[in-house]
Formats: C-alpha cells, sequence, structure tokens
C-alpha cells in the first residue's frame, strides 16, 4: 500500500462511496423531477442544460455534505474523492446508454457543478462547529 492510502482517516473510503451514491441517487431523483416538469410543459427545452448543471451541483453538496459530517470535519480530503466518485458513476452510465460522451454535449459543465457543488459542502462544513474534543491545552479554571 501507499504511503497516502495507509494515512487515510478510517471509514473515509467507506464514507466517500456512500457518498458518492448519495449524490447518483439524488441526482436520478432530481433529474426525473425536472423531467416530469418538462413533461408537464412547467419547464422548456431551453431550460434542460442549466437544469443539469444545477440538480449536478445539489446532487454534489449532499453527497460531499454526508462524506463531510460523517467525517466529523478532520479531513476534507474526502470532498473531491466524493466528486470523483460521482463522475466517475455518472460517465459509467453515460457510457452505458449512449453510443459516445464527449465535452461538446456538456461534459465540462457538468463536472464544474460537481465540483462547485462539492466545494461548497466543504465550506460549510468546514465552519461547523467542530464540537468538543477534550482539552487542547487552553485556559483551564482551577478549582479551590
Amino acid at each position: 500500500m501507499s504511503k497516502v492510502v495507509m494515512s487515510l482517516p478510517e471509514g473515509m473510503a467507506k464514507n466517500c462511496a456512500v457518498g458518492g451514491g448519495i449524490s447518483l441517487l439524488s441526482y436520478v431523483l432530481l433529474q426525473m423531477l425536472c423531467a416530469l416538469l418538462v413533461d408537464q410543459g412547467i419547464l422548456s427545452l431551453d431550460q434542460i442544460y442549466p437544469l443539469v448543471c444545477v440538480t449536478a451541483a445539489l446532487a454534489s453538496f449532499l453527497g460531499c455534505g454526508y462524506s463531510v459530517l460523517k467525517g466529523k470535519g478532520t479531513s476534507m480530503l474526502s470532498v473531491p474523492v466524493v466528486v470523483v466518485v460521482f463522475l466517475s458513476l455518472t460517465l459509467a452510465a453515460a457510457l452505458l446508454t449512449t453510443d459516445a460522451v464527449s465535452i461538446e454535449n456538456g461534459l465540462t459543465g457538468l463536472g464544474l457543478s460537481m465540483a462547485a457543488g462539492g466545494l461548497l459542502a466543504a465550506l460549510v462544513g468546514y465552519n461547523l462547529p467542530k464540537g468538543k474534543r477534550g482539552r487542547n491545552g487552553g485556559r483551564h479554571r482551577r478549582r479551590k
């Protein structure tokens, strides 16, 4: 094993895999909602690509938020891993359902939206209160 893998916090690989799964599941559900809104005539076909990017960012935020909360903010390394897992699963599904995936079809915007959702989750997770961690050498009250 490499040094990087050995130094990862315990359970991080599982949290990243679950976070990627949460991202993919929420992305599929949000896409179904968007398809329903287009079918009902509430949204037009011109609004599909921006909606795909927004749902990718939201799904990435949910999956990365899970991994940040589950990891208790000890390492923000899980955020890019969840984004990579989510992007990999999305690309695998796209390759299974289409003949070719190209950048001209909006892959760059989708990837950037996923990264933006992950970054937002990292920023929110970093600013959450850390909870009680024990005494870190701060000022202590003496009891008399």
